[in-house]
Parts: structure tokens; sequence; C-alpha cells
């Protein structure tokens, strides 16, 4: 999630052309292996606000990264009701901008070693917007991105029919890595989005497709940074006109009829893994 455009041209390219320890796998069930799973959250959003003693709403400021530099923390733009948390992005026609909601678990929960599973749909969706569910380390052990890891559950750009399950981290030259597109969707339904997280190794999951695996092999084994708690965000960047001056992955909004958008969450599940 936290990215610049020229990055992602270079991902694409070292993806493409296999230069990545990532595996792209379909099978219909998990990688069985001799660990057993422990639930140890659980949040279905009931009720009519989300659970401050876990989650907290990500700071507003013009950030110098594309996907929060529009985030407000407003409760209408991360609004529970109806047993799902509503993460919207709306257009602010005076000053020609969007504004975007975002909460995370950060400095209140995090896990080295599980699974997490989030099930969501997107009600309304449109050219600019860039929904995410994604995992950042609470405490890295390499400073500054994209050193110091980061795990996309989900990205979903426009009103694409897949989504985006990504992996950062640096090589031995400390470029970052990435990876593609999912199976299709049902954008409109509620699709289960997982990663497994075990040591050297990170599994993603789309409704319970082993989607890729990602190992600590080859240039990226020696900066391998993901031996260590993550949080969780839940988001919905959107781009602007091009007002800013940014580049954002998902391109400008060309037309604003169509706001807000909206990505409803049914739940969060956090397994521990256990021996």
């Amino acid at each position: 999630m936290k990215r610049n455009y020229s990055c992602r041209i270079l991902i694409l390219a070292l993806v493409y052309c296999g230069f990545t320890s990532c595996s792209v796998r379909k099978n219909t069930a998990e990688k069985k292996n001799a660990i057993t799973y422990k639930l140890v959250l659980e949040d279905n959003f009931d009720g009519n606000a989300y659970n401050t003693k876990l989650w907290s709403a990500y700071p507003s400021e013009k950030a110098k990264s594309p996907w929060n530099r529009f985030v407000v923390d407003d409760k209408t733009l991360t609004e529970v009701k109806d047993g799902n948390l509503f993460v919207r992005a709306r257009w602010n026609i005076e000053e020609e901008r969007p504004e975007t909601g975002a909460i995370q678990t950060r400095d209140k929960f995090s896990f080295k070693y599980g699974k997490i599973e989030v099930r969501a749909k997107f009600n309304k969706a449109g050219q600019g917007g860039w929904p995410a569910i994604w995992l950042m380390p609470q405490n890295p052990i390499y400073p500054e991105w994209p050193k110091g890891g980061e795990i996309d559950i989900m990205e979903r750009l426009n009103n694409d029919n897949f989504v985006n399950q990504v992996i950062h981290q640096s090589d031995s030259d400390f470029k970052p890595i990435s990876t593609g597109k999912t199976p299709l969707i049902s954008p409109t339904g509620y699709n289960t989005y997982s990663v497994i997280k075990l040591p050297n190794r990170i599994e993603f999951y789309v409704n319970n497709v082993l989607v890729m695996t990602h190992e600590p092999k080859g240039d990226f084994a020696k900066n391998w940074p993901f031996e260590t708690d993550y949080y969780i965000i839940l988001n919905h960047a959107c781009a602007d006109k091009g007002k800013a001056g940014v580049k954002f992955w998902p391109g400008f909004v060309t037309s604003t009829d169509g706001f807000p958008y909206e990505m409803a969450v049914d739940y969060v599940k956090i397994w521990k893994a256990v021996h």
C-alpha cells in the first residue's frame, strides 16, 4: 500500500520476468502443516462504533505517501452499523479532493505468527478508488519502507473484478518486490482475504484458494524483515484529479458522480499459531 507510481513499474516488471521469491499456486485448501491455530481475535463490528480498545483512527495528515495523503479522522468515513464496518472515500467539492477513512490496530494489537482472515465486499467503487486490508510491522527489524516489510492482504483498484495481494521488502540491493493480481472475485458479494504468517513463510489466500507463497529465497533472504509482530490497517484510499501533483496506482479520478466509494468489512479474525 505504501508505494509510489514509479516503483510499481519496476515491481511489475520484476514479477512477470520471474525475478521474485514468490510462487503462484491455485489450491482449494490451505497447505497442510503440523501447526494448530487458536482464535485470539474476532471482531464482527457489532454495535454502532468500532472498538476503540482494538482500533484507532489513522491520524489526519497530508502525508507524502499516496495512500494516506487524504486521510481524515471522521467517524462517518469508518462507520459501524448493521454488523459491518463501512470504510469510505468521499469527495470534498469545495477543495476538489477526496477525504478517506482509515483505522488501525497499531500499539493495540499485533501478531507474529498465525492466520488473519477478513471478509469484505465493495458496495460502491469507481475510478481512483483504492481500498485495502494490510499489515505493517509494529516493531520493524529494519528501518524505513520498504526495508521494514509490508504485507498487503487485499488491494483493489477502481472497478477491477480481481484484487492484488502484495509483499514489500528489499533485496540485497534494496529494491522493493511485489506480486500481481489474484483470481477473479465477485466484487459486490462478500469474499474472504487471508494470510497465514509462519516462520520464513507467508501464504496468501482468496476465498480459501492459495494464491501465493513468499519465502526468504535468493537475494531476498538476506534482508528478510517479517519475523516480527504486525498490526492491521483497514482503509479506503483514493486519488484526486491530479491537483496534488502525485501519481496514484489506480490513476486519477475522472468523475465524482459515483462518490462516496465504500468497502464493507463483515469481520476480522485472527488465529495464533501454536504447536
